[in-house]
C-alpha cells in the first residue's frame, strides 16, 4: 500500500472541499432551500462566492435579473456557483501559501 505524500493529501483535501459544497448546495436546491440552512450555504463558500458574485455583476444587463440566483423556482447554477466559489477559496489558500513560501524563501536568501 502506497502512502500519499504531503501535496496529495492538500489536493484531495481541497478537492473534497470543494465537492462538498458543492453537493451541499445540489442538496439544499433540491430540498427547496428552506430557511434553516441558508446560513450555511452562505458561509460554506463565503468569501469565494462574493468575489464571483462581484466579477459576474457587470453581466446582469445581459443575462437579465435575478437570473444566477432564481428566487423560488429549481436553479442548477446556484449549486454551481457555490462550487466555483469554493473553487476560488482554495485558489486563495494557495495563492496565500505559495506567497508565504516565496517571501520565506527571499528571506532566507537575503540574510
Amino acid at each position: 500500500m502506497s502512502t500519499l505524500g504531503p501535496y496529495s493529501r492538500t489536493r484531495l483535501v481541497a478537492v473534497g472541499y470543494v465537492g462538498l459544497v458543492t453537493l451541499a448546495a445540489l442538496a439544499y436546491e433540491i430540498a427547496g432551500q428552506p430557511a434553516a440552512g441558508q446560513a450555511a450555504m452562505a458561509l460554506a463558500a463565503w468569501p469565494g462566492e462574493i468575489v464571483l458574485l462581484v466579477m459576474l455583476y457587470p453581466l446582469v444587463p445581459l443575462i437579465g435579473d435575478d437570473a444566477l440566483l432564481g428566487g423560488t423556482v429549481f436553479n442548477l447554477l446556484a449549486p454551481l456557483l457555490h462550487g466555483a466559489g469554493a473553487l476560488v477559496n482554495v485558489l486563495i489558500v494557495w495563492g496565500v501559501i505559495a506567497f508565504a513560501r516565496h517571501f520565506k524563501a527571499e528571506y532566507s536568501r537575503s540574510r
